[in-house]
């Protein structure tokens, strides 16, 4: 069974992910996580603390899971980045990405919010870059290719595609985004 504080992160990413953070109630989220006001008191000081944790422990760790992998991929991996975006039958289209619906919803609004979103941002855009210049080291793409512009296209091209077919309700439109952007990869591929 989990602890309460791991059922107040749980809870707090799901009611953020499902309803925004400006629409979720603390109330909501102690319902959901099964505790009262004063457990949650004991470990965070507010709402926003507990929503600053929650970023840091689940959005960064799904940064990290999704695309680290890549990271230890040593040849072919713009195949490897091609085939990984092209299967994905996890992602939650009626939901979108967690960290995008944040950043649309957040970002200019809060100091705390910019600075920690910006960081998982750019540890995501590094993980794209660390990739892509190994790539280049393998001789797997072309000299051509601007790796930086190339990691925040990539980042851009998926964030677009979850916004896109979240607002349409359509998981064909993620797909034909999922397909140019492989397109591309193969375009940029020698």
């Amino acid at each position: 069974m989990e602890d309460i504080r791991t059922r107040l992160i749980n809870a707090t990413f799901d009611e953020i992910y499902t309803h925004g953070y400006h629409a979720t109630s603390l109330a909501n989220i102690l319902k959901s996580a099964n505790t009262k006001k004063g457990s949650m008191y004991h470990y965070f000081s507010s709402k926003k603390e507990l929503v600053l944790a929650m970023i840091t422990e689940k959005l960064e760790l799904r940064i990290e899971t999704r695309w680290k992998k890549l990271s230890n991929t040593d040849l072919n991996i713009i195949d490897f980045l091609i085939d990984t975006l092209s299967n994905n039958p996890t992602i939650d289209l009626q939901r979108g990405c967690p960290l995008g619906n944040l950043l649309q919803e957040s970002l200019g609004d809060d100091e705390d919010f910019a600075d920690i979103l910006t960081k998982i941002l750019q540890r995501w855009k590094n993980i794209f870059i660390d990739i892509l210049h190994k790539a280049a080291q393998n001789g797997e793409i072309k000299d051509s290719v601007d790796i930086e512009k190339s990691a925040l296209f990539l980042i851009a091209s998926i964030e677009g595609a979850l916004l896109i077919a979240k607002k349409s309700k359509d998981r064909k439109d993620y797909e034909d985004c999922m397909e140019q952007l492989t397109l591309y990869l193969s375009f940029i591929k020698k």
